[in-house]
């Protein structure tokens, strides 16, 4: 369990920090900013005196940019007296996170060429938020990671659609920077946003019937507080919970195995009752929000 002190808090950020969910929970935390390819010991040398938690709080897909070694990254802030956080959760490609969930024994939504063709799909790209972060990065960088040059056909976030599998062409297929997923709903449109701050996690339920789902506006939505003991999840206080135990414990196995400590994570619903993590998102955005008790109990992880 990570003790989080609010006077010793600091944020490695590089691109986001303005309306953020961590810029709302502690907004006496200092911001440093996240300079490419500083080793650990130059980071120490710019942290403030008092500081004993640092969060990584990258706007990117992968953070090799800025952290090559997070072992390393993770040792050297520790001997300094200094507890790093996210440093391990470092790659939230779509690839990656239906990889994991795959090893971890968990539903998976990687999708194949082969199956019905009246299957829907949901296409979607490689990198968070449609690579637009990955667009502030320079020339050389882009280069040195193997990163699109130009958003091109990507669209940004809005590019994602829902087609049948015998609508995809193979120029979908073997294109490196789109993923095609199997899509999954239920009739009722629900669909979760977990939040994760250490061991405190909030799970959102909410109802959306468009195609592509995104918490926030007018949505209908019921919160549900809970305490994490490495992949159990408990109800904090005397909170009623009324969500399946599949949900929770799928819930808790990638959190717990993905080393996430800070962000929030989209799972979806099947007809079936199967529950499926689609996004993680290690910086997320809170902006204006107003849900009663929420940030209360996600300040207790850093507390």
């Amino acid at each position: 369990m990570f003790f989080w002190r609010n006077t010793g808090v600091s944020v490695y950020d590089w691109s986001c920090w303005k309306g953020t969910l961590i810029a709302n929970l502690s907004p006496r935390a200092r911001r440093i900013r996240a300079k490419f390819g500083e080793s650990a010991q130059q980071l120490v040398r710019r942290l403030p005196r008092r500081t004993n938690l640092l969060l990584v709080h990258l706007d990117i897909s992968e953070d090799a940019p800025f952290i090559a070694d997070a072992l390393d990254f993770v040792r050297t802030l520790s001997t300094c007296g200094v507890v790093a956080l996210n440093c391990l959760s470092r790659d939230i490609r779509k690839r990656t996170v239906q990889a994991r969930c795959k090893a971890y024994g968990i539903p998976h939504l990687a999708a194949t060429r082969d199956g019905r063709a009246d299957e829907l799909l949901i296409v979607k790209t490689d990198l968070n938020s449609g690579g637009t972060r990955e667009q502030l990065l320079p020339a050389q960088q882009k280069q040195k990671f193997n990163l699109p040059a130009s958003i091109g056909r990507l669209n940004g976030p809005s590019g994602y659609f829902v087609k049948q599998r015998g609508e995809l062409g193979a120029d979908i297929w073997n294109d490196p920077d789109l993923v095609v997923e199997r899509y999954v709903t239920n009739a009722r449109g629900r669909f979760f946003r977990i939040y994760v701050a250490a061991n405190a996690i909030v799970i959102s339920e909410a109802f959306d019937h468009r195609d592509v789902k995104r918490m926030g506006g007018d949505l209908r939505r019921r919160n549900y507080w809970f305490w994490r003991h490495d992949k159990l999840l408990n109800a904090y206080s005397d909170n009623t919970v009324e969500l399946p135990a599949a949900l929770l414990s799928t819930v808790g196995t990638f959190v717990d195995n993905f080393q996430l400590d800070f962000g929030a994570l989209d799972v979806v619903e099947s007809e079936t009752g199967d529950y499926y993590v689609v996004d993680v998102n290690k910086t997320p955005f809170w902006g204006d929000e107003r849900q009663p008790g929420l940030l209360e109990h996600l300040r207790l992880g850093l507390a």
